[in-house]
């Protein structure tokens, strides 16, 4: 009875009220940090996958998926504890369980799946532990909700169903991911497709002479095709008894042509196509399917009558740019894969409409029913005695777990919706409803339909884009003409310490230029720039500086010359089209070096070396002077100073001083030279073999535009 019990002493009181609120604390700054992390992944997420694959999106990821589990069991497993010793009212219960289903619904759509190839050994999709911790989180707020220990019997049974069917629509959704990966992996619309479109390719290639037309690669459609397994691959039969339901580029082209009321009026979606098929093609690349080098000669060929028939550079690097885009969705993206087909779109657009409206009307619900204000979590009285007044002692704040809960009911309705928005915006989408207005005569002969595809392929999100318009600057060499550059917080914290930072600037369309004019005369041969030496007249005496065989001592060698000659006109504002180019190009290079130096035909540890060794020696050598920008004469004098120096600063400073006697001399237009040597010298590099340093760079989003059209 209690009033057999003693009156509880002050001593008493303050060691209750000190074990029960320790509880309470612990769990508010876990819920806090872990909603934190959980928005994180939010923002990252909708950001594209060449962010996620940063350093600090890893980082988040990695914590928020290490320490969900930990935090989410002891949080729960929380509540009621220390009523074993004290008669409690919670408040905060069902605020927790809300919490935790939303915490989990965010990790699964952060968690990436794609369709893998066979042959590929990357694997990309939903693991067994996200399933399981999904089902250890719907079990958890099944057992906790069963024994109803939360007090606001008003909108209890209401929150009870709206989590339960929030934990139900979670693990719908990570079910509906191992169904679309293992979809995907059997689909010859993605799995299986490089091995069958390297098969239809080879069978066309082999029943053509040299003098046919090049067969137009596929746009889509070749999954409904009858399809047969042979030694090399697989291959469409019965061609002639088709459906027409294979899209190809010529077909999509010949509609265009006839003055289609949708693609002749937009001719970027018909380059979207072009996109698409060529991204089919350069994945064989990735696999490493066999490629004949009949094969290769005459899609070299095809690339030329149609990607640089018109020369226009902006038409080129913006196809380049959304052919490696979607080569970068297929790897690192869940889009391909999820939304396959004609049932999978629907299944998740469902399950993302629904947890919205659970999500908007469990916040709702509570935001009514609780201001947050001067709430306590818990009401408890102890049992060992008696509180005069008989009155419960209240502890925590329930702030921590109403904001925390709308924080995330807020963070998960954005997420989900950008879901969806995210493929209703997607190059994906526009292929796949392009192709089925070319498959389907009635589609093009109604007016609505133009109307609703025309303003549906118009959507996209701009601030999302894989294939960055920039390219990295960084120069051994600063000339007087350029200024210090005013840097910004974000800059100082995360730019290189030393005074070489890498800028990023927009890739001029003088650049642009400049390499698919080289592209287009090198007939399928490249060279470090022996042929733009060997072409402009002055080959036999500047040849010696190609000679060797490191193409990063080549870059270094001609990246200080090239800065020589720049600064022997620094006081010149005009800036021709020649010297641009050759200054961005080589400035370029010299990033390439510096940020991804895996890219560059050499050893990557040989790259980082020479760039290290030279920067050094160079850095020293123009530290006499105590300033970072110098002139010509002052270059030419610092850099020849010291007898021991690296042998490619003194070879830089040789072929500095001799373009600058054949420029001064007014015979030969040295920045056209230099120009075309390093639009020969992008390609050369662009062609590294190194496919797992590529696909990485892609992920990054490190490549750029400049150097994937060059690849």
């Amino acid at each position: 009875m209690d009033n057999d019990k003693p009156v509880c002493r002050r001593d008493e009181i303050r060691n209750f009220q000190h074990a029960l609120n320790a509880v309470l604390w612990r769990n508010n700054v876990l819920m806090v940090m872990n909603s934190t992390l959980v928005a994180s992944m939010v923002v990252v997420g909708a950001t594209g996958w060449r962010y996620r694959h940063s350093m600090v999106a890893r980082f988040i990821s990695l914590g928020a998926t290490t320490l969900f589990l930990p935090i989410v069991s002891y949080v729960v497993s929380s509540i009621g504890s220390g009523n074993w010793k004290a008669d409690c009212q919670d408040s905060y219960v069902f605020l927790i369980l809300t919490w935790t289903v939303l915490v989990q619904t965010i990790g699964i759509n952060f968690s990436g799946i794609a369709a893998v190839n066979d042959g590929d050994s990357q694997k990309l999709g939903p693991s067994i532990e996200l399933l399981a911790r999904t089902l250890w989180t719907s079990y958890l707020v099944v057992y906790y909700y069963s024994n109803n220990t939360f007090s606001d019997d008003d909108i209890g049974p209401f929150l009870s169903a709206s989590t339960f069917a929030l934990s139900v629509l979670s693990f719908v959704k990570i079910t509906l991911k191992f169904f679309a990966l293992e979809k995907a992996r059997r689909s010859f619309a993605l799995g299986r497709n490089t091995r069958l479109v390297a098969g239809f390719m080879e069978q066309l290639h082999s029943r053509q002479s040299e003098d046919e037309p090049i067969p137009p690669p596929i746009v889509m459609g070749e999954e409904k095709q009858q399809i047969e397994e042979r030694p090399h691959g697989y291959v469409i039969i019965n061609r002639a008894v088709t459906n027409g339901s294979l899209v190809t580029t010529d077909r999509v082209w010949q509609l265009a042509s006839t003055g289609d009321v949708l693609l002749a009026s937009r001719p970027q979606l018909k380059e979207l196509c072009l996109s698409f098929a060529l991204f089919k093609l350069l994945r064989r690349r990735f696999v490493k399917c066999r490629i004949p080098e009949s094969a290769s000669t005459r899609a070299f060929n095809f690339l030329q009558d149609v990607l640089l028939g018109d020369g226009d550079p902006d038409r080129i690097f913006r196809v380049v740019a959304d052919e490696v885009s979607f080569l970068g969705d297929s790897y690192y993206s869940s889009l391909p894969a999820c939304y396959f087909g004609k049932l999978l779109p629907v299944l998740n657009i469902t399950v993302s409409l629904s947890i919205v409206t659970f999500c908007l009307a469990s916040g709702v619900v509570i935001g009514a029913f609780f201001d947050g204000a001067g709430e306590d979590q818990r009401n408890c009285r102890p049992l060992s005695c008696t509180v005069l007044g008989d009155y419960y002692v209240g502890f925590g704040s329930l702030n921590f777990n109403y904001y925390s809960t709308l924080f995330l009911l807020v963070a998960t309705i954005l997420s989900e919706a950008w879901d969806v928005a995210s493929y209703i915006c997607s190059n994906w989408l526009k292929v796949a409803l392009i192709c089925s207005y070319v498959t389907h005569a009635s589609w093009q002969q109604s007016p609505r339909v133009h109307r609703w595809l025309g303003g549906l392929l118009k959507l996209r999100i701009k601030w999302v884009n894989s294939c960055s318009d920039e390219m990295g600057q960084v120069s051994l060499l600063a000339p007087a003409r350029r200024q210090p550059k005013t840097w910004s917080l974000r800059q100082k914290l995360f730019c290189f310490s030393d005074h070489r930072r890498v800028q990023h600037v927009k890739v001029p369309r003088e650049v642009k230029a400049a390499i698919v004019e080289a592209l287009i005369g090198s007939n399928e041969s490249l060279s470090s720039g022996l042929v733009a030496l060997q072409n402009s007249g002055i080959g036999d005496a500047v040849l010696w500086a190609i000679q060797g065989e490191s193409t990063s001592d080549v870059i270094l060698v001609w990246h200080i010359a090239t800065s020589i000659v720049d600064s022997r006109h620094a006081a010149s504002t005009s800036s021709s089209v020649d010297r641009t180019v050759a200054t961005c190009i080589s400035q370029y290079c010299l990033y390439l070096m510096k940020a991804a130096p895996e890219l560059l035909p050499d050893d990557k540890a040989w790259s980082k070396k020479r760039y290290k060794e030279v920067g050094e020696e160079v850095r020293h050598l123009l530290s006499v002077r105590r300033c970072r920008w110098v002139n010509y004469g002052q270059m030419i004098e610092l850099l020849g100073e010291s007898s021991g120096q690296d042998e490619v600063v003194k070879n830089g400073v040789r072929l500095g001083k001799q373009l600058v006697e054949l420029q001064d001399g007014g015979t030969v237009p040295i920045w056209g030279v230099l120009a075309r040597f390093w639009s020969e010298m992008i390609l050369c590099v662009a062609s590294s073999d190194n496919l797992k340093a590529h696909r990485e760079a892609i992920a990054r989003g490190s490549s750029g535009r400049i150097r994937n059209a060059a690849a």
